[in-house]
């Protein structure tokens, strides 16, 4: 897999959610596939394959854990906080819309954002983290990896 980099707004960053590992990494690896010339969200197609190696997965029984994965990321809500007309307001929403794989061996994943999410993801200019993805890859638990994007986010103020 090539090398991808994530990139969300400070605000998606300190926004209130949880997801365990698996769901924080599957999450950094779809951001990862957001290009910066994006304006609009796609359908992102990630190989079953490459979620297997980048995230060294041994399970035999890979497409039971893509379903357990993705049913549970489907129920997570994330809390935005917002300010608007000098008023604090909370967006809640899902962070991923729908998810879509072929149990017929085609051996992708497909995974959609909600839109709502589009000033946090897409033509980011200013406020926004930016890491590797793999720097995040050998951290052993989701909160760990949020805690890593918290101080990420700090550097360079």
């Amino acid at each position: 897999m090539t090398q991808l980099t994530v990139k969300k707004s400070h605000e998606l960053v300190t926004a209130r959610y949880s997801f365990n590992l698996m769901e924080m990494r599957l999450f950094t690896l779809i951001i990862s596939m957001i290009q910066d010339k994006d304006e609009d969200f796609k359908t992102y197609n990630i190989p079953i394959k490459n979620i297997i190696q980048t995230f060294g997965i041994k399970n035999k029984n890979i497409y039971a854990e893509i379903n357990s994965l993705t049913t549970s990321m489907l129920k997570k809500i994330i809390t935005i906080p917002v300010k608007e007309e000098g008023k604090d307001k909370e967006i809640k929403t899902a962070l991923v819309s729908s998810f879509k794989y072929s149990v017929d061996g085609r051996g992708v994943l497909e995974a959609s954002f909600h839109p709502v999410l589009k000033p946090y993801l897409l033509q980011l200019k200013s406020k926004f983290l930016l890491y590797d993805l793999k720097n995040i890859l050998k951290i052993s638990s989701g909160h760990s990896i949020r805690f890593y994007e918290l101080l990420k986010s700090y550097e360079g103020i």
